[in-house]
């Protein structure tokens, strides 16, 4: 290149760059007044843009003036929020329940049963104390069968402690206090309806959703991918929770009677869940395996009660508690399936015990327990994407020996068993407020027992002093779930 053509290139470049920042310049004066100054050459731009600098500065410290006088004036007039209620978070989950149908709920023959009702009602208080200690309260409306009104109880009380990382141990948290349950708050973030009644080991009476003691949980590697996680809950508000990139754990050391048991003896349960998931960097495609989750749970304790043999009045010593859950999940964007089985040796508060002899309260054995259970979820192409089809279907057998209960009376292993069955339709109103529409039946075994004496969230709960020959049951239910 010639010389006379470099100098001219320089100077085109210079040019473009002097340009280019004095259109900057001009671009950070919006004020119209100041822009024409500048224009008719009375203001540099320089000069306008310390003009601008100086009133922006002028209007914050006017903004916080005005803030200020506020807070003093909420202050002085007592209006202000104690310091113990700063920062705190107020939410709500509601059910709000119409049911009709039928059940073995006179002495085991069918009975019609219609009616309205609020079946969970919590009030949450959560409150972030520092940046590693924060507390929860949630009391609880339950339902009073008997006296035709509600109760109010505390579901949870417990301060939670964050934790720092140990290793491959990421986002730790510890429970102290009347928290979760392992297994059953995971599962109900797995399946999305528990506004329609339980999950499938509660539903038929082995354990509940929380207790009192102490846990640790956390995840396993740190998180997953959040574009994915963004990609479940367009669908599934709910899959926020357990995102952990290969996994979650939870163990626990609680009494093992549950929340709404005393604790009647000083055994204590030690409680684990431990989830593997083993794709977590398959996240795109039609199936992202991303979503496949394989599930333990296990309890070993021992039965809460040191139970009356009532046929003699005497007692018997503690009875084992174990439960064995296996669960493999799968959760994609547009669908979830999960299949588990289960194994239990009595139930919580020891009660599920049969007798060798009669006359004889130390010669029992637990009842030994098994479950499958099969359920999904399915968004169905329409009303933009927000109604769902969602199906269930659980398989109890309470016992494989034959013994007595503690009246006495014979209990067979055979014929015992009992099939429950769900298949509705869910709307998603907004975020996490859903109207579920169901359909809901339980076929008895001539030999299985219940107590149960109306429709219930766990209606089909085994009691082996319970009363047999039961028709089966049948309703319909409507349930709004109300959740911020």
């Amino acid at each position: 290149m010639r010389r006379g053509g470099r100098w001219l290139a320089v100077f085109l470049a210079v040019a473009v760059f002097l340009a280019f920042g004095f259109s900057s310049v001009r671009a950070e004066i919006k004020d119209p007044l100041l822009r024409v100054l500048v224009k008719k050459g009375i203001l540099t731009e320089e000069e306008a843009l310390e003009i601008k600098r100086e009133a922006e500065a002028e209007a914050k410290k006017e903004k916080e003036e005005v803030a200020k006088a506020a807070a003093e004036e909420i202050q002085k007039e007592g209006l202000a929020l104690p310091k113990g209620l700063r920062g705190v978070k107020l939410g709500t989950l509601t059910y709000l329940d119409y049911t009709n149908g039928y059940g073995p709920f006179d002495g085991g023959k069918e009975r019609g049963e219609s009616y309205f009702s609020v079946t969970r009602a919590y009030f949450d208080f959560k409150k972030k104390i520092n940046p590693w200690l924060s507390f929860r309260l949630t009391p609880d409306l339950q339902r009073s069968w008997n006296a035709g009104s509600y109760t109010l109880r505390i579901k949870y009380a417990y301060a939670q402690f964050k934790l720092p990382d140990f290793g491959f141990l990421t986002d730790l948290k510890m429970e102290f206090g009347q928290g979760h349950f392992p297994w059953l708050d995971f599962e109900e973030h797995i399946n999305p309806y528990r506004m329609q009644g339980c999950m499938p080991r509660e539903f038929f009476g082995t354990f509940n959703s929380a207790d009192r003691g102490v846990s640790i949980a956390g995840n396993l590697g740190g998180k997953l991918d959040p574009n994915f996680v963004k990609q479940l809950t367009a669908h599934y508000p709910i899959y926020k929770h357990y995102t952990g990139k290969y996994g979650t754990f939870w163990v626990s050391y609680m009494n093992g009677s549950g929340y709404s048991s005393g604790d009647n003896n000083p055994n204590k349960a030690v409680e684990v869940r431990l989830t593997l998931r083993p794709f977590p960097y398959s996240t795109s495609g039609m199936f992202p395996l991303a979503g496949l989750q394989f599930s333990y749970f296990g309890i070993y304790g021992e039965g809460n009660n040191q139970a009356t043999f009532t046929k003699t009045g005497k007692e018997f010593d503690d009875p084992d508690y174990n439960v064995n859950l296996f669960m493999i999940s799968y959760q994609h964007p547009w669908f979830m399936i999960a299949a588990q089985y289960s194994t239990s040796t009595n139930k919580n508060d020891g009660s599920w015990v049969l007798f060798n002899d009669p006359n004889n309260p130390t010669s029992y054995d637990e009842m030994d327990t098994t479950l499958y259970s099969i359920y999904g979820d399915f968004v169905l192409p329409v009303l933009n994407e927000k109604l769902h089809l969602y199906a269930r279907w659980d398989h109890f057998d309470p016992n494989d020996d034959n013994g007595y209960n503690a009246e006495g009376q014979f209990i067979s292993s055979g014929n015992d068993q009992a099939d429950h069955y769900i298949v509705g339709l869910a709307y998603y109103l907004t975020g996490n407020n859903i109207l579920l529409v169901s359909a809901e039946w339980v076929n008895f075994d001539k030999n299985y027992r219940i107590s149960a004496t109306r429709f219930n969230e766990h209606w089909g709960a085994y009691s082996p002093t319970g009363t047999a020959n039961l028709d089966d049951g049948f309703r319909i239910q409507t349930v709004v779930q109300i959740s911020f």
